[in-house]
């Protein structure tokens, strides 16, 4: 089975699992799930994938890509190196018809389902360096193999575990970049979304992130808020 498949019947599973998470889960499991997405975004999605690996915008100790590689598996979206690379073409050539998800392009829909562009082929020329990262190829190797043992582990644990632990972030995320994809470059440019901002914590400002790639401060007036930024101001290496 195609990579790009796996990944796809993961969202449309996830998607599945909200049948019981709104038939047995409480209130304080949907919190608990948007909070732990929030994590999740926050460290390895929109700080790890986007601003520390696609865009190297900043230093940080030994212990973050561990977590960033570790805590991404929760997210449903590939691993690192796939979306370093992605999202390394679609600015090389956003909104053109090489772009992997420009929305106006080819439409808002495949962009939506398929948010991360994984049809297209990794660009090895995007990644070079990244290529050198032992870390990085080992969780790209055993990816799935992980998830799998992930969601089995959960699910042993506790099946509402698995569901907000597990399937709830990769909705979230799933729904999230996908509306920033498709909102952040409505009309073919770049657009700062306050929509997408929210599930994405602080990807939303979309033009700002396009004006100053290598800038990990995609949130640049002080009522665009950006908690990444927060994060990364944090734990990042002077």
């Amino acid at each position: 089975m195609e990579n790009t498949t796996k990944l796809l019947l993961n969202h449309a599973v996830c998607h599945l699992l909200l049948i019981p998470a709104f038939m047995y889960g409480e209130w304080w499991m949907f919190l608990a799930g948007f909070l732990w997405w929030q994590v999740i975004a926050i460290v390895a999605i929109s700080g790890g994938y986007h601003r520390y690996y696609s865009h190297n915008s900043f230093k940080a100790r030994k212990w973050y890509p561990y977590a960033v590689n570790i805590l991404g598996m929760f997210s449903g979206a590939g691993p690192a190196m796939t979306w370093a690379a992605t999202h390394r073409h679609h600015h090389a050539h956003h909104d053109t018809d090489d772009d992997p998800h420009s929305a106006t392009i080819k439409g808002w829909f495949p962009v939506y389902v398929n948010t991360w562009g994984y049809d297209f082929k990794i660009k090895r020329k995007f990644i070079k360096r990244l290529l050198k990262d032992q870390l990085l190829r080992w969780f790209h190797v055993h990816y799935f193999k992980l998830n799998v043992a992930i969601i089995v582990v959960l699910a042993i644990i506790d099946p509402l575990l698995m569901i907000f632990g597990y399937a709830v972030p990769v909705v979230l995320a799933f729904h999230g970049y996908g509306l920033l994809n498709v909102l952040g470059h409505k009309g073919g440019k770049p657009n700062n979304t306050i929509i997408g901002n929210i599930l994405t914590a602080g990807e939303g400002w979309h033009e700002n992130h396009h004006n100053r790639a290598g800038n990990y401060k995609i949130g640049q007036k002080w009522w665009e808020l950006d908690p990444t930024a927060w994060f990364i101001k944090a734990i990042r290496i002077n």
